[in-house]
């Protein structure tokens, strides 16, 4: 007899065999274990790191002004609000933008890692982490809604027009990348031995 929960809404079966079957509660299909997730998980977070690189290097905006074009970084745009005094906004962006997505990423690399080298750490203290990376992981797309507000309000041809740079869609990247990363995680793999 094994217990099997619902990776869905958690209820929880006692099975003879290990097949795959419909949650009475939620009717999604319950699985022994999500087939390479951890290895699949592992390669979405390294490649969000790698992303990670150019979202930060290049630039998120590209602002044209009288034909004049002009991009900034994320960092850039930090130094910007704080030279204006604007502390709050840049606390905000550097937060959202920098420190939050940095924390999921190596977060979740951690997890991944100490499950695939078997670094000795408490099973709650892992899952605690990666609730806790998935908590704040809705908060790191801010700057993305920000440049996307932007250039759909403000379009004034040659005068005046903002568009978003390559850094935005490297760091659209980094967020979903690391969201299906997270989702496609099977937690049940911190507890096995």
């Amino acid at each position: 007899m094994v217990l099997i929960s619902c990776k869905n809404c958690h209820e929880m079966y006692k099975k003879e065999d290990y097949t795959s079957f419909k949650c009475t509660s939620c009717n999604h299909t319950v699985r022994r274990r999500v087939k390479n997730s951890l290895q699949v998980s592992l390669a979405l977070v390294l490649t969000a790191l790698f992303l990670f690189v150019p979202a930060m290097v290049y630039p998120m905006m590209e602002v044209t002004q009288l034909g004049v074009e002009e991009g900034s970084t994320i960092i850039e745009g930090v130094i910007s609000f704080l030279s204006h005094g604007d502390y709050f906004i840049a606390i905000v962006i550097l937060t959202a933008s920098v420190i939050i997505p940095l924390i999921k990423l190596l977060g979740l690399l951690f997890i991944f890692t100490s499950l695939s080298i078997n670094i000795k750490m408490k099973n709650k203290t892992k899952l605690r982490i990666f609730y806790f990376i998935e908590a704040i992981g809705k908060w790191s797309m801010i700057d993305i809604y920000v440049v996307a507000l932007l250039a759909s309000v403000v379009q004034l041809d040659e005068i005046f027009n903002i568009k978003g740079g390559v850094a935005a869609t490297s760091f659209s990247l980094v967020v979903v990348l690391t969201m299906i990363a997270a989702h496609r995680f099977d937690t049940r793999i911190i507890w096995d031995d």
